[in-house]
């Protein structure tokens, strides 16, 4: 049983020009740089260049401040609070004693509460969360841990999104915060603690699925349980009870005449609502429910092209190749914990445009349930990264161990969604392999996805495929030193024109990124840039917008906004200077672009098993490859999609 916290929240912190106290509301969830925006402290982040005056609060300590009243509880049972997103290194406090420590942003924390701490009411709830940008300082990073930019760094050994720090989608925006859900929950001492539902067969006459549970009991002896399975669908319902005789168990069981769940444009997304009880001497002490989909995934490949330039990558759904329509998932607002709602607004945008495979991008967050319970509900296949983007992250021991803990928090709580396709331990870290000084190390010295997040699969969902890295460059192909031998690829190449034969002569078999620049609408561009530097193409505004971080004119990510005129400008042979006019002709780029490389997958399918394109909709407002804008105003490569 949960308990929300409903009383209010106060923030607390130090004001970075003169170091006088600040207490004002907090939103949770939500996120400090949100609710200083509410209280009139900061300007807009997402106007002008006002992402780069917030520097100074990247060094602030937060302390969030509420109160509740304790449940009460029946005998045997405990209390624990729960924070399903702390940003990031944090101590939570009960009436002044510490019980808890986080460091990680992307999972939940539990932490227990001594009863004997409580008062009958007003029980005082304090996080203290510190500078992610001064915990970062604690750490000494060696010349093997890097990323590809240098303000980056900071975030190797912090867990918390890549794309905070100054990314080319995303502005450097280093909040912090409760983003997530908080509350006071009851810990039953009898209850289930993990299970697994998998399909290992689907056919439509006959389908085997496996269940593995895991419960605790706080019983001296373990006479008397026994669970019952539930499972029920469009008016077929499906019912085992079963013996228990250890606190973990499972058995495999045959649905017959099962209703498949298939992947948006195959077929429906038949969903089962799963019950399964927990029995002591005839009562029920503890029941979960979740819906499923009796479904089988599989990812057939090869780990190189061969020397015809042939090999596999196809991704096989009840037993069916299923040509991939994707597109990447970006975060869905660059402040985390704040807008919530852009996400199913997203993701409906994905439906629309035909899509059935979504891939969660290595730069962000893990997304809530209600993301995963969308794609199941839609048939949106999805393609999961761990959080790791473009770097070589640190190897040592200590690491490691929290990167297990992430997985595994991951892994067990996502794995029972039908509509998840694929583990992918990273985006772009193997490429980092092919220069120096990494070249002369093959990508397996990477520990992470070679060791650790491979056997956290294995362990804990042992019927899903996983695949080291996005693009995956086996050692094989790192012997050849030629990126273009692997069967998937980010095919970038060269952007200024989507007419080089980069794109028409390559051997991909499956691309997992590809995209081009397309101006954002000028009703859109007048919401973020100032009037007086509306023309002012590589200007402060702008170039903070393409997104470089600091105010930097000249850094690397300021070639975005070049590239976008370089596009138009080799298409239509001049560079219009008229703004919109420049819109008009960069769009027409960009949806010729985007026409040009579906139809190269398409024209070509089973030889190409699937484009995953970049990208739906933007973050923020900027200037980007996305074919939506933040403000869900489409540009023309939507309508040519």
């Amino acid at each position: 049983m949960t308990d929300s916290i409903t009383r209010p929240w106060t923030l607390s912190f130090r004001d970075p020009a003169d170091g006088s106290p600040r207490t004002l509301p907090a939103q949770v969830p939500g996120n400090v740089l949100g609710d200083l925006f509410r209280a009139g402290l900061i300007p807009d982040p997402y106007w002008g260049s006002n992402s780069v005056a917030l520097r100074p609060y990247e060094f602030v300590d937060w302390e969030y401040r509420t109160t509740f009243a304790a449940p009460a509880l029946q005998p045997r049972e405990r209390l624990q609070v729960v924070f399903e997103g702390i940003d990031t290194v944090a101590d939570v406090f009960i009436n002044g004693t510490c019980i808890g420590h986080a460091e990680n942003m992307v999972i939940a924390h539990r932490f227990d509460i001594d009863t004997a701490l409580l008062k009958a009411d007003d029980n005082e709830l304090v996080v203290k969360i510190r500078s992610s940008a001064n915990a970062a300082r604690d750490y000494r990073v060696p010349p093997a841990s890097v990323a590809t930019c240098d303000y980056n760094t900071e975030g190797l050994f912090l867990r918390r999104p890549m794309h905070t720090y100054g990314w080319d989608i995303a502005p450097r925006l280093v909040g912090a915060g409760l983003w997530r859900p908080a509350y006071i929950e009851v810990v039953k001492p009898e209850r289930w603690t993990d299970l697994y539902l998998t399909t290992t067969h689907a056919t439509p006459m006959s389908s085997r699925l496996l269940l593995r549970w895991n419960f605790a009991s706080d019983r001296p002896t373990l006479m008397g349980y026994e669970g019952r399975l539930t499972m029920e669908c469009r008016g077929h319902k499906f019912e085992r009870r079963f013996p228990i005789y250890f606190t973990s168990g499972g058995f495999s069981f045959e649905l017959p005449k099962a209703h498949l769940w298939h992947p948006l444009g195959s077929g429906a997304q038949n969903l089962y609502n799963v019950q399964i009880e927990l029995i002591h001497d005839g009562q029920v002490v503890d029941t979960r429910t979740w819906r499923t989909g009796v479904r089988t995934i599989e990812l057939h490949r090869t780990e190189i092209l061969d020397a015809e330039r042939k090999g596999e990558f196809v991704f096989i759904v009840n037993g069916r190749k299923i040509f991939i329509k994707g597109s990447n998932w970006v975060p869905s607002n660059a402040i985390h914990g704040e807008a919530p709602e852009r996400i199913r607004q997203n993701l409906e945008l994905f439906v629309d445009l035909g899509c059935n495979m979504v891939r969660c991008w290595g730069g962000s967050v893990y997304e809530d349930d209600a993301f995963y319970d969308f794609c199941d509900e839609h048939g949106l296949l999805v393609w999961q990264d761990f959080m790791f983007a473009c770097e070589v992250p640190p190897q040592d021991e200590a690491f490691l161990a929290r990167v297990r803990q992430e997985a595994e928090a991951v892994v067990c709580r996502l794995r029972n969604h039908p509509s998840l396709a694929i583990w992918s331990g990273d985006n772009e870290c193997d490429e980092i392999f092919f220069y120096p000084p990494f070249r002369r190390h093959p990508p397996s010295t990477n520990r992470e996805t070679r060791e650790v997040l491979p056997q956290v699969v294995f362990r804990f969902d042992p019927n899903r495929d996983y695949l080291p890295s996005s693009p995956y460059l086996s050692d094989a192909v790192h012997r050849l030193q030629d990126r273009t031998r692997a069967p998937e690829q980010h095919l970038w190449g060269f952007r200024d024109s989507w007419k080089d034969r980069f794109y028409k002569e390559n051997q991909a078999v499956f691309a997992s990124e590809m995209g081009y620049h397309g101006m954002t609408n000028v009703e859109s561009i007048r919401r973020f840039i100032p009037e007086e530097e509306l023309n002012d193409r590589h200007g402060p505004a702008w170039v903070c917008h393409a997104s470089q971080p600091f105010g930097v004119l000249n850094g690397p990510y300021s070639y975005r906004n070049t590239l976008m005129e370089n596009q138009s400008r080799n298409f239509w042979g001049y560079l219009a200077e008229d703004l919109e006019e420049f819109m008009k002709c960069s769009q027409i780029a960009q949806a010729e672009a985007m026409k040009y490389f579906v139809e190269l997958f398409r024209a070509r399918k089973w030889d190409k098993t699937g484009l995953i394109w970049w990208n739906v909709i933007d973050c923020w407002p900027q200037f980007s490859d996305a074919v939506v804008d933040y403000y869900y105003v489409r540009k023309l490569a939507y309508y040519y999609i």
